[in-house]
């Protein structure tokens, strides 16, 4: 047992009002642990709202089948009272308040408590008023079915199975990642036999693609560049791309793993232009510890799928500056060898 948990739910049963948040850009294990959280929560009698930067991809908007998730800009006003007037902000699957972007000064400036739930490296300790921290898990929504669990488990009903199941799945690669063990598998088939159908939860999640995000994904394979006797595979989306077919940023979730998906691949970088930044999603193979490689662009995260915003930066340009720091990277990684 995580010697945290019981100090998190007492926190939670001591406040009214929780608000709960992510990192920029959701993927299934942050908005399933939200999600989950935030039905957990319900139960406790207390009162929550769940407020993101970003809205929610679309393949992930049936998990939200109460519409309760809020998008922080489109009512600044309202949702930095809602944070100020909470007694509890839980942040969910990030450690950085960097990550939540638009909601950063509100989130740290309100008086109260902060709490993170989390699996990422590089957590801050005195960031936050308490945290559960488990790096070997392979999502956060395990982390929050132990600590359910833990607390009583007949919470778990088949909703907050259900986005438990799908931020299990998602995070885990459709369980084919590291960290993806027998507890695992145990935790998922306890979450089927609690109502959800994993045949389902696919099917909404992988075969629910759009046609513009096709076409996105053609024009992402025809910016690919090979480096590095093939190892390395780096691809470009740009902003005239998103015009061009009526995407986001949004609509690129699952490109990076498709770089890694490439027969020799052992690195690859996704690089998204924004209005005023690039977004970098970095994976690799084996021991290439991308995480580290992350930090030179004050990113983070595992050691084989990490992420960075460099602000202000052309695409183009940052894909140079990528490759001769990757270079000097393996230089160095290989002498250690």
């Amino acid at each position: 047992m995580n010697k945290n948990y019981n100090r998190i739910k007492q926190e939670i049963e001591k406040a009214d009002t929780i608000v709960l948040t992510t990192h920029l850009l959701p993927d299934g294990d942050a908005i399933g642990s939200e999600l989950a959280l935030y039905y957990y929560i319900l139960k406790k009698g207390k009162t929550a709202y769940i407020i993101n930067h970003n809205e929610s991809p679309d393949h992930l908007l049936f998990l939200d089948e109460d519409k309760v998730i809020k998008r922080f800009l489109d009512d600044t006003e309202g949702n930095t009272k809602l944070i100020n007037n909470a007694g509890l902000i839980i942040v969910v699957d990030t450690n950085e308040y960097s990550r939540i972007k638009s909601m950063a000064e509100a989130v740290r400036n309100s008086p109260a408590k902060k709490i993170c739930v989390d699996h990422h490296q590089g957590l801050d300790p005195n960031a936050y008023h308490d945290f559960i921290s488990d790096t070997e898990s392979p999502a956060t929504s395990q982390i929050l079915y132990e600590f359910i669990c833990n607390d009583n488990t007949d919470y778990i009903d088949k909703r907050i199975a259900d986005n438990l199941y799908a931020g299990i799945m998602t995070d885990t690669g459709s369980f084919k990642y590291p960290r993806t063990t027998e507890r695992t598998f145990l935790i998922c088939a306890d979450l089927i036999k609690r109502g959800t159908d994993p045949v389902y939860m696919y099917d909404k999640i992988y075969n629910n693609v759009p046609t513009d995000k096709v076409k996105l994904l053609s024009r992402f394979i025809e910016s690919l560049s090979f480096h590095f006797k093939g190892t390395l595979a780096i691809g470009i989306i740009t902003q005239q791309d998103f015009q061009d077919f009526h995407s986001d940023v949004k609509d690129v979730e699952g490109f990076s793993a498709f770089l890694m998906s490439m027969k020799n691949i052992k690195a690859g970088f996704l690089i998204v232009e924004l209005h005023d930044s690039c977004k970098i999603s970095f994976r690799s193979k084996g021991n290439i510890k991308m995480n580290e490689f992350a930090r030179i662009f004050k990113g983070g995260g595992h050691m084989n799928a990490a992420g960075a915003t460099v602000e202000n930066s052309d695409p183009f340009e940052l894909k140079e500056r990528l490759l001769g720091e990757y270079k000097n990277f393996v230089s160095k990684h290989d002498k250690k060898r």
